[in-house]
């Protein structure tokens, strides 16, 4: 059903500090940055490797969620044909398919074992 994992998020406290991290020490480059509306700096960034995207979440932005891992994302061709097989299966559904309002992308978040949040992803380009 998925090709592959296509991102990891974490919420971080920092966002400068943790793109200086990913970029200088582990050599991911930065691939997109979008505003939070939380303030400069506060941005959601999207940092890639040959493999996979890591997001990183301004924890000013993210409400209650706690610094560290967020959630694992799966790329796929179309958000809303994922959602319903998916339903079919019998997973529960955190969140209904919705555009993100930046850079075209659609997401839905669904619940794994142990309540991890996993997230359908969908951004054309990618």
């Amino acid at each position: 059903m998925f090709d592959h994992v296509i991102k990891v998020a974490f919420v971080v406290e920092d966002v400068a500090k943790a793109v200086e991290f990913y970029t200088r020490t582990l050599d991911l480059q930065i691939e997109a940055r979008y505003p939070s509306g939380k303030g400069e700096g506060e941005d959601f960034v999207f940092l890639r490797s040959k493999a996979i995207f890591v997001e990183l979440l301004p924890k000013k932005a993210m409400g209650d969620a706690p610094a560290g891992f967020h959630h694992m994302a799966f790329k796929v061709d179309s958000v809303d044909n994922r959602l319903a097989d998916l339903k079919e299966r019998g997973v529960n559904v955190i969140a209904e398919a919705y555009d993100a309002g930046v850079g075209g992308i659609r997401l839905a978040d669904f619940e794994g074992p142990e309540g991890v949040l996993l997230r359908l992803f969908a951004k054309p380009g990618i």
